[in-house]
């Protein structure tokens, strides 16, 4: 890994606008989700980029992808199927180079935003202004897709939820081993509720009863 790699040292893909905006993508436009051309692009990118996609290992790509049953697979739930397909939209079938850095840009801007808004209500609830790095690094491997921090935490996944569930663990664990501060709080508990992915979106959750304490900012 070079450190020292620019950050303009870019191929020239295009982020999907949806995923700098964070605001959703209307299908038209958008290639379908069992779009033979699509899913032979999924193929290629999980084998050179090692992610998993959800896609099954037979030889019709399109019969064993199923992304409405496949959520635990990063392209299987619906926000990293929505990423998925606008970047094939926008870009192409791009080789798994010019995709890779997608990726990092793609969890590194959700990443900051989560982080933004968890800090300002964290400055409300506390009266304290808190700061938690969110940092980029860059892959090991040529041309494969970096890492994203915040905090000691890895951010993982392309659906935004689950961005934003990676970023709500970084920000608290960072704010208990730097500040000595337990946030959230469960008001009904008082005890540190943790960050899940709910059929609302992310949340934190109670660690006590399981009920939603409030929702993590997107």
């Amino acid at each position: 890994m070079d450190p020292a790699r620019p950050v303009a040292a870019r191929p020239d893909a295009v982020l999907p606008e949806a995923a700098l905006s964070g605001t959703t993508r209307p299908e038209a436009g958008l290639p379908a989700p069992d779009d033979p051309a699509f899913l032979a692009w999924l193929r290629m990118l999980s084998h050179d980029l090692d992610l998993d996609l959800g896609l099954g290992p037979g030889p019709d790509v399109g019969r064993d992808f199923d992304p409405a049953l496949d959520i635990e697979a990063e392209g299987g739930s619906p926000g990293g199927l929505a990423f998925l397909r606008a970047a094939f939209a926008d870009n192409g079938a791009v080789p798994a180079p010019f995709f890779a850095p997608l990726v990092d840009e793609h969890r590194r801007i959700h990443a900051e935003r989560v982080v933004a808004g968890l800090l300002a209500r964290a400055r409300r609830d506390t009266g304290r202004a808190l700061d938690v790095p969110v940092r980029h690094e860059w892959s090991d491997v040529p041309d494969g897709i970096g890492r994203v921090f915040v905090g000691h935490e890895i951010v993982g996944g392309l659906d935004p939820v689950d961005i934003a569930v990676s970023a709500a663990e970084g920000v608290q664990c960072h704010l208990a081993e730097r500040e000595r501060l337990v946030w959230p709080l469960c008001p009904d508990h008082r005890t540190g509720p943790h960050a899940a992915r709910t059929p609302e979106g992310a949340a934190w959750v109670c660690s006590v009863t399981g009920h939603v304490v409030a929702p993590v900012p997107g």
